[in-house]
């Protein structure tokens, strides 16, 4: 996602994978608040996930911050893992490939617990 695509308002997905062969994702919505500056005067994005957008409104706008509202910084560098509705479809069909020409692979711990140990 290139940063001047970015429209105020619009949810964008956040794709993340559990293992390294990139067939199990994991997707998180946020909406596209705007672009900030942090307290240290980098300029990065600012996100909100949908559930707290929805009930409260924009985390950036008003004068008292709600509790359950969480809010993203992200830096330029991070929007790549952004995406709209249209290529998260075609990213997850990937994954969706990947998975099928590895057999699923199964997602295994990197530390084994032991069992029976308290």
């Amino acid at each position: 996602m290139k940063t001047s695509a970015l429209i105020v308002g619009r949810t964008y997905f956040r794709l993340t994978f559990a293992d390294r062969d990139l067939t199990m994702p994991g997707i998180e919505p946020l909406v596209f608040l705007g672009e900030v500056m942090d307290d240290g005067g980098t300029r990065g994005f600012a996100f909100q996930d949908t559930a707290s957008y929805v009930q409260h409104g924009s985390g950036l706008e008003g004068d008292e911050q709600d509790e359950e509202i969480v809010l993203y910084f992200l830096p330029e560098s991070e929007i790549g893992a952004l995406y709209d509705i249209d290529e998260l479809t075609g990213e997850i069909a990937g994954a969706a490939q990947r998975a099928v020409s590895l057999n699923y692979p199964l997602l295994k711990p990197l530390h084994a617990t032991k069992k029976g140990s308290a």
